[in-house]
Protein backbone atom coordinates (compact mmCIF):
# COMPACT_ATOMS: atom_id res chain seq x y z
CA UNK A 1 0.00 0.00 0.00
CA UNK A 2 0.80 3.39 -0.82
CA UNK A 3 1.81 6.05 2.26
CA UNK A 4 2.27 8.78 0.18
CA UNK A 5 -0.86 11.41 -0.32
CA UNK A 6 -1.40 13.28 -3.79
CA UNK A 7 -3.42 15.99 -4.49
CA UNK A 8 -6.03 15.52 -6.36
CA UNK A 9 -8.16 19.17 -6.56
CA UNK A 10 -8.05 22.55 -5.09
CA UNK A 11 -11.69 23.36 -3.55
CA UNK A 12 -12.63 26.69 -1.81
CA UNK A 13 -14.80 26.47 1.18
CA UNK A 14 -16.93 29.78 1.12
CA UNK A 15 -18.74 30.76 4.30
CA UNK A 16 -21.47 33.71 4.62
CA UNK A 17 -23.65 35.69 6.42
CA UNK A 18 -26.38 37.95 4.94
CA UNK A 19 -29.84 39.02 5.38
CA UNK A 20 -33.23 39.84 3.48
CA UNK A 21 -32.30 43.59 3.44
CA UNK A 22 -29.09 42.76 1.40
CA UNK A 23 -30.86 40.73 -1.06
CA UNK A 24 -30.03 43.98 -4.32
CA UNK A 25 -26.32 43.89 -3.41
CA UNK A 26 -25.95 39.64 -3.20
CA UNK A 27 -27.59 39.46 -6.54
CA UNK A 28 -25.31 41.90 -8.54
CA UNK A 29 -22.13 40.67 -6.78
CA UNK A 30 -22.64 36.65 -7.40
CA UNK A 31 -23.61 38.27 -10.96
CA UNK A 32 -20.59 40.00 -11.15
CA UNK A 33 -18.37 37.45 -9.26
CA UNK A 34 -19.44 34.34 -11.44
CA UNK A 35 -17.73 35.13 -14.27
CA UNK A 36 -14.60 36.43 -12.68
CA UNK A 37 -14.39 33.36 -11.26
CA UNK A 38 -14.88 30.97 -13.87
CA UNK A 39 -12.17 32.99 -16.02
CA UNK A 40 -9.60 31.70 -13.05
CA UNK A 41 -10.74 28.20 -13.57
CA UNK A 42 -13.31 28.15 -10.58
CA UNK A 43 -16.48 26.05 -10.50
CA UNK A 44 -19.17 25.81 -8.37
CA UNK A 45 -19.75 22.54 -6.94
CA UNK A 46 -22.57 22.80 -4.31
CA UNK A 47 -24.29 25.06 -1.68
CA UNK A 48 -25.45 23.81 1.50
CA UNK A 49 -27.32 25.43 4.31
CA UNK A 50 -26.18 25.71 7.80
CA UNK A 51 -28.65 23.79 9.99
CA UNK A 52 -26.48 23.87 12.86
CA UNK A 53 -22.66 24.69 14.25
CA UNK A 54 -21.41 21.93 16.89
CA UNK A 55 -19.30 22.89 19.54
CA UNK A 56 -19.75 26.27 18.96
CA UNK A 57 -21.83 29.15 18.21
CA UNK A 58 -21.74 30.04 14.03
CA UNK A 59 -23.45 33.26 12.73
CA UNK A 60 -22.86 31.99 9.40
CA UNK A 61 -25.75 30.38 7.05
CA UNK A 62 -24.51 28.88 4.04
CA UNK A 63 -21.74 27.43 2.68
CA UNK A 64 -20.73 27.37 -0.54
CA UNK A 65 -18.20 24.86 -2.12
CA UNK A 66 -15.71 25.76 -5.52
CA UNK A 67 -13.18 23.80 -7.52
CA UNK A 68 -10.47 25.40 -8.62
CA UNK A 69 -7.30 23.92 -10.93
CA UNK A 70 -4.87 24.72 -7.89
CA UNK A 71 -4.24 27.50 -4.98
CA UNK A 72 -2.78 29.41 -7.59
CA UNK A 73 -6.17 29.68 -9.12
CA UNK A 74 -7.73 31.15 -6.03
CA UNK A 75 -5.02 33.32 -5.25
CA UNK A 76 -5.30 34.91 -8.91
CA UNK A 77 -9.20 35.65 -8.43
CA UNK A 78 -8.68 37.17 -5.35
CA UNK A 79 -6.11 39.65 -6.85
CA UNK A 80 -7.90 40.37 -10.21
CA UNK A 81 -8.34 43.87 -10.94
CA UNK A 82 -12.05 42.89 -11.93
CA UNK A 83 -12.75 40.62 -8.67
CA UNK A 84 -11.27 43.58 -6.38
CA UNK A 85 -13.92 46.04 -8.27
CA UNK A 86 -16.44 43.83 -6.07
CA UNK A 87 -15.16 44.18 -2.66
CA UNK A 88 -17.43 46.89 -1.68
CA UNK A 89 -20.38 45.43 -3.06
CA UNK A 90 -19.30 41.80 -1.54
CA UNK A 91 -19.28 44.17 1.65
CA UNK A 92 -22.67 45.18 1.08
CA UNK A 93 -24.00 41.74 0.19
CA UNK A 94 -22.80 39.71 3.35
CA UNK A 95 -22.58 40.90 6.82
CA UNK A 96 -19.49 38.10 7.36
CA UNK A 97 -17.75 36.18 4.78
CA UNK A 98 -15.10 33.39 5.33
CA UNK A 99 -12.50 31.76 3.01
CA UNK A 100 -10.91 28.06 3.14
CA UNK A 101 -9.05 26.78 1.11
CA UNK A 102 -9.20 23.22 1.18
CA UNK A 103 -6.89 20.67 -0.91
CA UNK A 104 -8.54 17.06 -1.84
CA UNK A 105 -6.15 14.08 -0.89
CA UNK A 106 -5.97 10.53 -2.09
CA UNK A 107 -4.18 8.60 -0.25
Amino acid sequence: MNNTLKNTRTLLWVEVASSPDREAAKTEYLQKAGPITAKHGGQPLNTFKVTDALGHRNALQLVVLFSFPDEQAIHSLFSDPKYEKLLPIRAKAFSEIRYTILEEIEA
